[in-house]
């Protein structure tokens, strides 16, 4: 897998800052998603100490939370909400409803592709402070790059 600048959520000082994921487009994907199950939308917890914003979409049965990248439009699906801090896991695939996001312009990872050894992923994209976080912070897999809470 090839990562596009701004996966770690870092640029080169007095670079351009990554573009940031449009809000609108992450809640209506969501509003969607929750219309198809008789469901509700919870509050979008906005990335501020971290790479990625997370939203509830709840309905009869147990959801999973939604993970959006502040600067790549990737979801992915975990079954516990993210503790500020704390490394993300209980990652789970795509519920049916997922395709909302797709027709929104996202791309939702599988839990495969969240699991690839960094070994085998691509980042000649990323910028020199990007490869400088993940030289410190040593991320193992794709997940813990896409959805850190790297300061």
């Amino acid at each position: 897998m090839r990562l596009e600048r701004g996966a770690t959520g870092f640029w080169d000082y007095g670079g351009e800052p990554a573009p940031e994921i449009d809000l609108s487009l992450l809640r209506s994907a969501c509003w969607e998603a929750a219309r198809r199950i008789g469901g509700r939308v919870g509050e979008v917890v906005r990335a501020e100490m971290s790479s990625f914003h997370s939203v509830t979409v709840t309905g009869r049965a147990k959801t999973p939370v939604v993970l959006c990248h502040a600067h790549l439009p990737v979801i992915a699906f975990a079954d516990v909400p993210p503790v500020p801090g704390q490394p993300l896991s209980g990652f789970v695939g795509a519920p049916p409803w997922a395709d909302s996001f797709a027709a929104a312009g996202f791309r939702c990872l599988s839990v495969e592709e969240l699991s690839t050894p960094m070994s085998r992923v691509d980042v000649a994209e990323l910028a020199q402070a990007e490869l400088a976080q993940i030289r410190y912070w040593r991320p193992e897999v794709l997940s813990d790059l896409l959805f850190n809470w790297w300061d």
